[in-house]
């Protein structure tokens, strides 16, 4: 009985789909979320009920674990702290109120999954690739690795909801300026600045990044004046620069290198198989900027082939493959796109990149990479996956095309004979 509020949220979460307009009209999109979710059910299911999956223990067990001591509290404890803190008072919450159930706990995160394909699809639409949409929610939902984190008890659902939240109202704001939907943008980022430490540093890069893209850089015929828009910005700035130091997110280039490389240091006495501790070199212009380019290249693409050990490191290897082609036609639509197309993919890619340098500054080995790959993976797949199918179609026609158009001459030569 206590998995009964799960079973019903899983029935509930298809429903979720026909919730919007923009999906309900299209039959191919509505199948595809729905055969995604499908798989992302299984996993909870096959995790809950049958055996532990890979990648769902550890970390996915202690917050479970944590999550239920909580509910069994006599008086709620709410106390802030980290991300993971946070996230289990959120599972705390839950348990408390609907009953201590682990299939509870991982329907919640394929929820998270689901609203993730509804706001992907809408920036699909704002980003004029419609015809795209089918493969890119594919993409997005079925890779093997983020089907597992997303489906059990961990943060990466959510971190995914609420980083496409904010790049969503970003770009919104850019379209039409207003207090409403800077209000939505902050509280998205506040929401993802929750459930990780790292995460709180970024959203104030993040927030400062699109108020300044979203008001500046908006449409032209909105009617405010420059002098408006810049003391808009200005106050929004010092706002959040104040909130974010009184709740200690806030720190500077300097502390955030020094801490760093600490923990780096740290890390580097840990030996394991997949472990890449590069030491972050900050005593000198040119140790930092030597070693920064190969912090964040092991991290976005190891295991290199010779790294490569056992079976898990295949799979590594070519999602790491897969992660490098769609980030290298992602810059190739940045680079052959032009006026208001340019600026969204620009501004995406800075997002997006700027989220990886953070996970890869505080990342050491490949294994834990590939679970902060999850939530920017959603952007990656959006900008790169376009240019990836017309190349591959090109491809297609250009070598069948050929075989077409020398069976002609053949035929066209035999007949003549």
């Amino acid at each position: 009985m206590q998995d009964l509020t799960g079973w019903l949220l899983m029935i509930f979460s298809f429903g979720i789909v026909l919730m919007w307009k923009h999906l309900r009209g299209d039959t191919k999109m509505v199948q595809t979320i729905w055969l995604c979710m499908v798989l992302h059910h299984a996993v909870a299911l096959l995790n809950a009920y049958f055996s532990t999956v890979i990648g769902a223990n550890d970390d996915a067990d202690k917050v479970h674990s944590i999550g239920v001591e909580l509910a069994a509290l006599t008086e709620p404890e709410w106390v802030y702290g980290s991300g993971q803190v946070i996230y289990t008072q959120f599972l705390g919450f839950f348990y408390r109120t609907f009953g201590t159930s682990l299939l509870l706990g991982e329907e919640l995160s394929v929820l998270a999954f689901t609203l993730s394909c509804v706001v992907l699809v809408k920036l699909v639409d704002i980003l004029d690739l419609k015809r795209f949409r089918v493969g890119i929610v594919l993409l997005f939902g079925l890779l093997p690795s983020a089907i597992i984190f997303r489906s059990v008890t961990l943060r990466e659902s959510w971190q995914t909801l609420f980083f496409l939240l904010s790049v969503y109202w970003a770009i919104r704001l850019r379209n039409r300026p207003s207090i409403l939907i800077t209000s939505f943008l902050l509280m998205s980022a506040f929401c993802l600045a929750l459930l990780h430490h790292g995460l709180s540093r970024y959203a104030v890069y993040l927030i400062l990044i699109s108020l300044c893209w979203g008001v500046f850089a908006g449409k032209r015929h909105v009617c405010r004046s420059r002098s408006i828009r810049f003391l808009l910005v200005g106050l929004l700035v010092v706002c959040v620069i104040m909130l974010a130091q009184k709740m200690g997110w806030y720190m500077t280039l300097g502390q955030g290198l020094e801490g760093v490389e600490n923990f780096r240091q740290n890390a580097a006495t840990i030996s394991g198989r997949t472990t890449y501790g590069v030491v972050l070199d900050t005593s000198s212009v040119l140790g930092f900027v030597k070693t920064i380019p190969i912090i964040f290249a092991q991290y976005m693409f190891a295991p290199f082939p010779w790294q490569v050990g056992n079976v898990m490191d295949v799979y590594a290897l070519l999602e790491s493959m897969l992660r490098f082609v769609l980030l290298f036609f992602a810059v190739l639509s940045w680079r052959r796109s032009s006026s208001e197309v340019r600026s969204y993919y620009g501004f995406l890619l800075i997002v997006v990149l700027g989220m990886e340098f953070m996970w890869a500054l505080g990342t050491i080995n490949w294994g834990t990479a590939m679970r902060h790959h999850v939530p920017g993976y959603s952007v990656i797949v959006l900008l790169g996956l376009p240019g990836l199918i017309l190349f591959i179609r090109r491809l297609h026609f250009g070598i069948f095309g050929r075989r077409k158009v020398r069976g002609e001459l053949n035929e066209q030569s035999l007949l003549m004979s």
